[in-house]
């Protein structure tokens, strides 16, 4: 037990793509930097620009898919001790978050670093799931959290989330911003070109000559945040409506507003008008079947002869949106399941396109029994990115969540294996 009611908490959310570090009780976190390093300490965007031999940008997880799986605890040591330094957070309780499948040991190593490393006064993780749901003020909720690894649905009620009806999908943010990516180039006829604010010390002097192709494969981090970097630009400008049931590409051009240019970072400009089928990249959130090509192609997807086993871990699915929340809500109990309808909570970085919401309504509207009633939830702009990190905010600064934090006395008397006690 912490007692207190402002502790001034440090909150601290680690994505596949982004991680962000802040006070409790603030809006938005005040650091938020790309989950890169290098070997020789440099975290974020100082990392992309590090160029000395053997000192390339690495990023922190492994697998996209697993994400809650720490594998090279060096490195997130390393994130977490220049992160606090950066923010002038010593000696204060800190929450971490974990998206409720990492392995049963993996919290008792994180207990251990904070207090022995990082002599933190109290300690607490959360889930994510259950801080999106907090940041909209819904303590039950089914979350569907659309990130750059990936595409996650966990029911969650009373605040507590139900791990065994949780799902998982590989179609995420990243995903989509490649199959982006290769129409761009098809249409182009060359490969993307990049001119990023940063670019590797010692390297291109001319920023429009620094294509892809021509990046080493020791700097595979650093070309994959410039091609996301770029992608994302281009969803932010201009927009893409998911309100099409079938993909007709009559449909589509007619919705595209005239004069319709992107400018590529080398200056290369590419009419949307001309190029319709780049608005339909999103749709791959919800074509069925396993996906074994270009998904903006408006034609049916050809699974035949694509690998349709079932996936080593059952929660690990390559599904449409919409029936991954599905088969989440099929797996929790049946008194829930149209509360958790009525409260569907859409966050994460992949899922700010325009009408994403009203396409999930509609399509889960459509698989659920007259009798259920679907309301999706979601913050607005920045909001629905920093969701989790929002709802950690909250948390910590309420006075009757100071009584949960696991305390440096608690841990010297009992040691970390009250950690898997204290955070179920």
């Amino acid at each position: 037990m912490f007692c207190g009611d402002e502790t001034g908490a440090y909150v601290v959310e680690t994505g596949w793509t982004n991680s962000r570090f802040g006070w409790g009780g603030a809006a938005d976190p005040c650091l938020q930097i790309p989950t890169l390093l290098t070997h020789k300490g440099s975290i974020g965007l100082s990392a992309l620009n590090s160029n000395e031999n053997g000192n390339h940008a690495t990023r922190i997880f492994d697998n996209p898919n697993n994400t809650s799986e720490i594998t090279n605890w060096d490195a997130w040591e390393t994130l977490m001790s220049q992160s606090i330094s950066q923010t002038l957070c010593s000696d204060r309780p800190i929450l971490t978050m974990d998206p409720g499948f990492s392995p049963p040991d993996q919290k008792e190593t994180q207990t251990e670093i904070m207090f022995e490393k990082f002599q933190a006064p109290a300690y607490f993780i959360s889930h994510n799931a259950a801080l999106s749901a907090f940041s909209l003020g819904r303590h039950t909720a089914m979350v569907v959290d659309c990130g750059g690894g990936g595409n996650v649905a966990t029911p969650v009620i009373d605040g507590i989330v139900l791990k065994r009806s949780l799902r998982r999908s590989v179609r995420g943010g990243d995903f989509l911003d490649l199959q982006l990516k290769e129409v761009i180039e098809k249409k182009t006829g060359k490969p993307l070109a990049v001119r990023p604010e940063r670019l590797p010390s010692g390297k291109y002097k001319s920023p429009t000559n620094a294509h892809l192709s021509s990046l080493s494969a020791s700097e595979k981090a650093y070309r994959d945040f410039c091609v996301h970097a770029s992608m994302t630009d281009f969803k932010k400008s201009h927009g893409v409506s998911l309100q099409f049931a079938k993909v007709d590409m009559r449909e589509v051009s007619g919705l595209i507003p005239d004069g319709s240019v992107y400018e590529l970072p080398d200056g290369t400009p590419v009419n949307v008008n001309e190029h319709p089928d780049l608005y339909v990249v999103p749709e791959a959130m919800f074509m069925e079947g396993p996906l074994t090509k270009t998904p903006s192609d408006p034609a049916p997807m050809d699974v035949e002869g694509s690998d349709q086993s079932a996936p080593s871990d059952p929660s690990l699915l390559d599904v449409p949106l919409h029936r991954l929340a599905h088969s989440a809500l099929s797996e929790a109990d049946v008194d829930c399941r149209k509360e958790l309808l009525m409260n569907l909570v859409l966050c994460g970085r992949g899922s700010r396109f325009s009408g994403l919401d009203t396409r999930l309504n509609k399509e889960l509207t459509a698989m659920t029994p007259s009798t259920f009633r679907v309301k999706v939830a979601s913050g607005k702009g920045e909001e629905r990115s920093n969701a989790s990190w929002i709802g950690g905010s909250i948390l910590t600064s309420l006075g009757s969540f100071q009584q949960l934090w696991l305390s440096k006395a608690e841990y010297d008397e009992y040691g970390s294996t009250l950690a898997v006690q204290r955070f179920p």
